[in-house]
């Protein structure tokens, strides 16, 4: 069977990350006659996005290198081990960008008439925008893109030039030849611009050229709803293509009445018009929408935090992938939507696969925090020659006893060996951080200062309001004196919050107080412009069927309306005051964040020991900093934490008895198969997985 992944887009590119440490995790699994779950044995990945140097996209591509360095280790001495059994071959469709206009202004310059149409679709702003900075959640400008990319892949083919698409055609051909059943599945957003644009694109193109040989080609999508907000943007709207979550829902709204309207998705075998035969959604309502922390549009910058959703699409990829969808089975097709049957994320939460999950995700991130609390920094004195020899360190010398024998090609080998382990172990780890890190507080227990946090947003908003109610009423006015006391006490409940807060949670709150004031001036604009519309053609086109009192009615709304637009106005104008003032008053410096308000550290959760993690990535922080800049006492502190309370990582009913010292004694029980370099490697991170790992064939 062959299986193939086509990840659109920098969603996608996050989806296929995770997919690096699903195969890790042996998550991708047929089942065989005798029901046993056999680990899927390749896959085939193709990362499609017009931003080439997305990070997300190389982090993506890195992990995978690491991984395949760690597998093919394993293979290459047929080393038992508890993961990395499927193989992935992830390749990056180039689409011969340097050859292509890079703008819709670039295609349409050499044709009167498109470029007519052009201007008639596109503003100037969107019509200049380079493709290689990626569509900016503007799908109509990827339509074009994808329209002339796929259409030119016959040509390419004609003039012997490489391109990575038609090689993946290729591949999909001769596993329909060979008589092997052809599972592809796309992944991207559909409230972006590349995945929205690229999804449909690639379906109509894929489905119409397997079209006579459907009965060995499965197609399915799995389709991201909006989960996550992004930060208010700063740059101007009319000079630049502004990313705003607002518009998210509206986007994937219009996106699904497509997918509906146009029949998508096939309704049985006999529908030939329908490209897919399974459709996954996955989503969140907005109250559960997380903000990211780092958030960036495009290029090397945009490395977005990983989500808890990006996962669960894994797992439905990896559903798919099993699941077959012709003859007695084409009852399977379908469109989908995960089922939530727990109050918070956990290990339960992935229903059948919760315990494999634990076990496999979960023995990773055991052995990742083992590796680098305790054995990395042995290891890598030993390859390096610069430590004690192998046999003096129990726990090594059963793998690195004859380093000593190997030869400086051998030893170079060895330690770019263990440069790849340390690398996936630090992903996969910052992955995991990440996860939980952005949990939705809906979705876990409530931390002390996301509460404290509300409240000042919400004591804020009121001050805000009862000043510029001050400002637009006259002191002889009734209710103006209860006015004053309501603002009085508003601003008081402000100052108790700040110091609880600190500082930078306070400008924080500011930009998005600032932003939410800006978004509600531009809908009461709308609102006072549909309103002076309405008017003009009561007393222009209609006057003669419109009467005087209800033209004064429509007059007395406009103004009022106008009254809440300039009350409007002066929030915004006081907001954005107070933000200067912030600023300059430098609030971080004189209210610095308290104990309870941590940034980017994992809030308590139902996966695993808080504490713990954020030991971890204190470790990995330290690690990745300079030598000369390293605090040796947070290390030692870490690594401390983390050996103690090794079997407390994962949130689990059942005790677990793999704690330090029975990993260190397994470890040092373990026998090495081959002396080589990838040997070595191999026999030491295979008894690592199964000393930390409960007792489960996986």
């Amino acid at each position: 069977m062959g299986c193939y992944v086509l990840a659109i887009g920098g969603t996608g590119n996050k989806i296929l990350e995770s997919i690096v440490y699903a195969a890790a995790a042996n998550a991708f699994y047929t089942i065989n006659e005798d029901g046993q779950q056999v680990p899927l044995p390749k896959l085939t990945l193709l990362s499609i996005d017009v931003d080439s140097a997305c990070g997300n996209t190389t982090r993506a591509g890195r992990a995978a290198e690491a991984y395949e360095q760690v597998r093919r280790a394993f293979d290459q001495h047929q080393q038992t081990r508890r993961g990395f059994h499927t193989q992935l071959d992830l390749r990056r469709w180039n689409m011969n960008l340097s050859r292509r206009a890079t703008s819709v202004q670039k295609l349409t310059e050499n044709h009167a008439g498109d470029r007519l149409l052009s201007r008639t679709l596109f503003s100037k702003t969107e019509a200049s925008l380079e493709y290689s900075e990626g569509f900016r959640g503007h799908p109509d400008l990827g339509v074009l893109f994808f329209s002339d990319l796929l259409s030119s892949l016959d040509g390419l083919r004609a003039a012997g030039q490489p391109d990575d698409m038609n090689t993946l055609l290729d591949q999909m051909d001769a596993d329909i030849a060979a008589g092997q059943q052809v599972k592809v599945i796309l992944c991207g957003s559909i409230f972006g611009g590349t995945g929205a644009s690229g999804i449909p694109a690639l379906a109509r193109f894929l489905h119409q050229r397997f079209q006579t040989r459907l009965n060995q080609f499965e197609l399915a999508s799995m389709l991201m709803l909006p989960y996550y907000k992004v930060p208010p943007s700063s740059h101007n709207e009319e000079l630049e293509i502004v990313v705003k979550s607002a518009d998210f829902p509206d986007k994937a709204k219009t996106a699904l009445q497509y997918y509906g309207m146009t029949a998508m998705i096939r309704s049985g075998e006999d529908d030939k018009d329908g490209a897919f035969d399974a459709i996954y959604l996955l989503g969140l309502p907005p109250e559960a929408f997380v903000q990211t922390r780092i958030y960036s549009t495009g290029s090397q910058s945009q490395e977005n935090d990983a989500h808890m959703l990006e996962w669960l699409a894994t797992r439905c990829i990896a559903t798919f992938l099993r699941t077959p969808m012709r003859g007695e089975h084409a009852h399977n097709m379908d469109c989908y939507y995960y089922q939530w049957h727990t109050p918070d994320f956990c290990w339960q939460s992935f229903d059948s696969d919760g315990e494999r999950y634990r076990i496999g995700y979960g023995g990773l991130l055991k052995a990742a925090s083992l590796f680098f609390s305790e054995c990395y920094p042995t290891l890598r004195k030993l390859v390096q020659g610069s430590g004690r020899d192998a046999s003096a360190v129990g726990y090594t010398a059963p793998y690195f006893a004859g380093i000593h024998r190997m030869n400086s090609t051998q030893r170079d080998q060895l330690e770019k060996l263990l440069t790849a382990l340390y690398q996936f172990f630090a992903f996969y780890a910052n992955w995991m951080v990440q996860l939980t890190r952005t949990i939705p507080p809906t979705m876990r227990p409530r931390q002390e200062e996301e509460t404290l946090q509300e409240e000042a947003a919400a004591a804020y908003r009121q001050s805000i309001i009862k000043r510029a109610q001050q400002q637009m009423t006259t002191p002889q006015s009734a209710g103006y004196d209860d006015l004053l006391h309501d603002k009085a006490l508003a601003q008081s409940e402000c100052d108790r919050l700040l110091p609880l807060i600190g500082g930078e949670s306070w400008l924080e709150m500011l930009v998005n107080a600032r932003h939410t004031a800006h978004e509600q001036l531009a809908r009461q604009d709308q609102v006072v412009a549909d309103q002076e519309e309405a008017l003009h053609r009561l007393t222009h086109q209609e006057r003669h069927l419109t009467s005087p009192e209800d033209v004064q009615r429509q007059q007395e709304k406009l103004t009022t309306l106008r009254f809440l637009r300039d009350e409007l106005a002066l929030q915004l104008h006081l907001v954005e005051e107070d933000m200067r003032t912030a600023v300059r008053a430098d609030l971080p410096a004189h209210y610095p964040a308290p104990v309870s308000v941590r940034k980017g550290e994992v809030p308590q959760n139902g996966l695993l020991h808080a504490d713990l993690v954020n030991a971890l990535s204190q470790l990995l922080v330290q690690y990745g900093a300079d030598p000369d800049d390293r605090d040796p006492d947070a290390v030692s502190r870490c690594s401390f934490l983390l050996q103690k309370k090794l079997h407390q990582l994962l949130i689990s009913p059942v005790p677990d008895r793999r704690t330090t010292p029975y990993a260190i004694a397994a470890l040092g029980g373990g026998n090495c198969k081959s002396q080589t370099p990838s040997g070595v490697i191999a026999s030491f991170t295979a008894t690592l997985l199964a000393a930390v790992m409960e007792d489960r064939n996986l």
